[in-house]
């Protein structure tokens, strides 16, 4: 992959994270009732299935989606972890802890690493099956 490729995943994911701080606010979604955190975990990883797709789609051109969507999967994930770190255990002084409270982010960190992949291979399976 090329280090402009790198580049903009990497914004990618800051706007992905700063929209869903934005939307969050005031206090990245702890105010909200906890069947609407559920709604909008469970929103937002049905909305990742289209959404993913097209990002493999638009991102890369070369038909190696599982191994593009593990690549999607690191940057949707480890600096979305690290904006969290920052914002919640070193600013707001939670510590590591802040993956309890804040389980409908945590959820994230791992689920992209098994949804992105399988869309990928899906993906990649079709193409095959269809050449």
């Amino acid at each position: 992959m090329t280090l402009r490729k790198h580049i903009e995943l990497l914004i990618y994911s800051f706007v992905t994270w700063l929209s869903f701080y934005l939307l969050g606010l005031p206090e990245y979604y702890q105010q909200w009732y906890l069947w609407a955190k559920v709604v909008i975990v469970v929103g937002v990883t049905l909305l990742y299935f289209p959404v993913t797709r097209q990002t493999l789609l638009r991102y890369w051109d070369n038909g190696q989606h599982f191994k593009n969507s593990c690549w999607l999967a690191l940057y949707l994930t480890v600096p979305l972890f690290v904006y969290d770190y920052l914002l919640l255990a070193w600013y707001k002084g939670l510590g590591i802890g802040f993956v309890v409270p804040y389980w409908y982010l945590t959820f994230f960190y791992f689920s992209f690493w098994l949804q992105f992949p399988f869309i990928g291979w899906q993906m990649e399976r079709k193409t095959t099956t269809h050449a």
